[in-house]
């Protein structure tokens, strides 16, 4: 079955550009690959997009600044909650004491039986550091030994996991690798995964660009032609709000709400607009 391939990027929506800019490359030794002006809520606003390498297409990090007066939402289930960035095995002491010379609290957690550093961002969102035997790629500037090495799985929380369970494994070919009490792990055929957790009393967040709140997921797909039939699945399954192809051929985007309503969006390898 044509399905997902993986974990694009994760949105979120902020207030100043230049404060991310300094977290992203400062702290975690990530690259601006793409800075742009964008119209946020009817105001001047920019998108930023972080990653590894100088291409915008292989960002993983996408950053909606509405500037120091853009109006602020809420955090909530229902939707993105968090990027799960993969680090070499053995370098959360060097990640935390990182984050602490930044004036950035963290803890130490533990899910499917591997470490993980938690800490919220300047931005409000939170984050977290997966350890991870993939080797090291030593494009980030935290050194070799430590630098971030790409995006390991964005969480979805929900009040209800149970139809998105299936929206992930029959529409999108995902697997069901791994459960830890209420979060679950979905694997897809290359690349990040997605982590529902699930959060049966914990209110839905804000859906619109609001300062401090997740936006949207992308996920990566082979080609246009493999997107379509994707999309014809959906559709078939009764996912009538599949928008129409926005942009054009080689970068354009197809946006749909998956169950509970998490906003995702379905891209393609060469996919520069969000």
């Amino acid at each position: 079955m044509t399905g997902i391939r993986g974990v694009h990027h994760f949105a979120y929506s902020t207030s100043e550009a230049e404060r991310e800019i300094r977290f992203h490359e400062d702290v975690l030794g990530l690259r601006l690959v793409s800075r742009e002006p964008r119209t946020l809520r009817g105001l001047p606003g920019e998108e930023l997009v972080f990653g590894l390498s100088g291409s915008p297409s292989e960002g993983f990090l996408v950053a909606f600044c509405l500037g120091a007066d853009g109006p602020t939402g809420r955090q909530g289930s229902n939707g993105p909650t968090s990027p799960n960035l993969a680090v070499p095995a053995g370098s959360l002491d060097s990640w935390q004491a990182r984050l602490h010379d930044a004036h950035v609290e963290s803890q130490v957690d533990e899910v499917y039986g591997t470490k993980r550093l938690v800490f919220t961002a300047p931005s409000r969102i939170r984050y977290t550091l997966v350890e991870t035997d993939r080797p090291a790629s030593g494009q980030g500037d935290a050194g070799p030994s430590s630098a971030v090495l790409g995006l390991h799985s964005a969480t979805i929380s929900l009040m209800d996991v149970r139809e998105t369970h299936s929206f992930l494994l029959e529409l999108f070919g995902g697997t069901h690798l791994e459960q830890d009490l209420a979060s679950g792990y979905y694997q897809f055929s290359d690349g990040a995964g997605v982590e529902l957790l699930h959060e049966p009393y914990r209110a839905p967040g804000t859906w619109t660009y609001a300062v401090g709140t997740p936006h949207h997921i992308g996920l990566d797909v082979a080609d246009e032609a493999s997107r379509e039939q994707i999309c014809e699945r959906l559709r078939d399954a009764g996912y009538s709000d599949v928008s129409p192809v926005v942009g054009g051929a080689g970068s354009s985007t197809v946006w749909v709400r998956a169950p509970g309503g998490a906003l995702v969006a379905l891209v393609c390898p060469a996919v520069t607009e969000r």
